[in-house]
């Protein structure tokens, strides 16, 4: 009873320590800050930042002024533009991808919403938590078409430059169950198809016999006739040979008996029979 006792007591030591993650009473005085800067550069910098290119307010300056497409920029160039134009740093690919996510995100719910009076980007509660070299912070925020949660990622240092972002859609319980039921029926279809395709590679299996049987027999047929018409050639060709032999032989017997007649004087060939030709080597 006593060992029961001691494993259920380890067991809730166990879950217990599994359950107290990274809160915020773990960090480090140095850490709560970090945490604070990197929330407020994520509401104050980055998310304004990435508005710019929703509500077409960059298209709108690159047009003004003539500056080259954003599309058409290197890497190098979005990272010093960004900084420039921005004033946080960042890695290229990161922010090109950034720009990429909430563009997309914004043509299904639309731009993110602003606050009339102050003209700031609203948001929910905003969380943040450190993962070993990033800082990961996460802000609600309201769109024209629905709500949305934006992510974004800094490195844990001094400098907290800008690794990457992203805009994802938040759907409601009845999206959810229609996304689900939409997965499930493609499934589903899916699997019935590949069944359907299964089962008629089977039938076909009882037909490949048939018609090499057929295949077999037409060929038999084939060699039976070249077979028959070559026989049948053949004695034709007996026959013209035999007809050849049989005047040949004629001939012979008139020019015998009349070398005959002729060697006894006589000037007719009658009364002489030839009854058969045998010839000698």
């Amino acid at each position: 009873m006593k060992k029961i006792q001691l494993f259920m007591a380890a067991a809730l030591c166990v879950f217990g320590l599994t359950a107290c993650g990274n809160t915020a009473a773990d960090n480090t005085a140095y850490e709560s800050q970090k945490l604070a800067a990197a929330e407020s550069k994520a509401v104050g910098q980055v998310l304004p930042c990435m508005g710019f290119f929703t509500d077409g307010t960059f298209d709108n300056y690159e047009a003004q002024y003539g500056n080259i497409p954003w599309d058409e920029y290197t890497m190098e160039e979005v990272a010093t533009a960004a900084e420039q134009f921005f004033g946080f740093e960042t890695d290229g690919y990161g922010f090109y991808n950034a720009r990429s996510s909430f563009i997309s995100a914004s043509e299904s719910i639309g731009s993110m919403k602003k606050d009339a009076e102050t003209g700031a980007i609203v948001t929910g509660k905003v969380k943040s938590y450190i993962d070993d070299r990033q800082i990961i912070v996460s802000v609600p925020v309201e769109c024209e078409k629905g709500s949305a949660t934006a992510e974004i990622i800094f490195s844990n240092d001094m400098f907290m430059k800008l690794e990457s972002a992203s805009l994802t859609e938040n759907y409601t319980m009845s999206q959810k169950m229609g996304k689900a039921g939409l997965n499930t029926l493609m499934g589903m279809g899916t699997v019935f198809i590949v069944l359907i395709l299964i089962s008629l590679l089977i039938s076909v299996f009882g037909v490949i016999p048939k018609i090499q049987k057929a295949s077999a027999e037409r060929k038999k047929a084939a060699k039976e006739a070249k077979s028959a018409n070559e026989v049948g050639i053949e004695n034709a060709v007996n026959q013209i040979i035999a007809s050849e032999s049989a005047e040949d032989d004629t001939e012979l017997v008139a020019v015998i008996a009349a070398a005959i007649a002729a060697y006894e004087g006589n000037s007719s060939t009658d009364g002489y029979v030839v009854r058969s030709i045998r010839r000698r080597r």
